[in-house]
């Protein structure tokens, strides 16, 4: 599934300072500027920066250094994004210009990587009259031929269990065995990014 994750800003990571009116803006236009970079690591280049305020939008890319200026900005609030493929998109809080002001960002933005979709097949262990069966192993093979993958896991205490699995169609089979019962089988095909549910119940032997 897709995840694609939008983190707001707190005041506490984007406070501001203002550094002055000489930047080159006229009249009374503001700007902002700052740095964004990769999460742990290095300045980005090429990250759409867009400012939204109530009279309208402006857009720029960050430079080499990831560094950014949004100039001749009319006094206002700005929320800023900051997209680029492969992350998730950053959006601030709301920042105040005032007239000839220049806001600097004292923190430097970092952008976390996006997510890449996966698929999850999930269920529980039941026994008998469908109580749940902690502790029972649970193995999943993929059987379409096409990539050999197996895993393993154990039920938790209330039967449940769950593979995480690479976003593509696949047959897979699900087994699942414990001290006493009669193993139990099931085979299932998934879609890309799906989530299926499924139960397995194990009778004694």
């Amino acid at each position: 599934m897709k995840l694609i994750g939008l983190l707001v800003g707190l005041s506490l990571c984007l406070s501001t300072e203002v550094s002055g009116t000489g930047n080159g803006q006229s009249g009374n236009a503001g700007s902002i500027r700052g740095i964004v970079k990769a999460q742990k690591g290095k300045p980005l280049e090429g990250v759409t920066i867009r400012a939204t305020t109530n009279g309208g939008q402006y857009e720029i890319k960050s430079g080499s250094q990831g560094e950014f200026t949004l100039k001749d900005l009319k006094p206002g609030d700005y929320v800023l994004s900051f997209s680029m493929t492969g992350f998730k998109t950053f959006t601030t809080r709301a920042l105040s210009v005032e007239p000839g002001e220049a806001v600097r960002l004292s923190r430097i933005i970092e952008l976390s990587p996006e997510e890449a979709p996966y698929a999850v097949i999930r269920g529980a262990i039941l026994q008998g009259a469908g109580y749940s069966l902690p502790n029972a192993t649970v193995t999943l093979e993929r059987i379409d031929g096409k990539k050999k993958v197996k895993m393993e896991t154990v039920s938790r205490e209330g039967g449940e269990f769950a593979f995480r699995l690479k976003a593509e169609t696949a047959s897979y089979r699900v087994t699942a065995r414990a001290e006493g019962f009669k193993l139990s089988s099931i085979e299932i095909t998934i879609e890309n990014d799906e989530v299926r549910n499924i139960a397995l119940t194990l009778n004694k032997e």
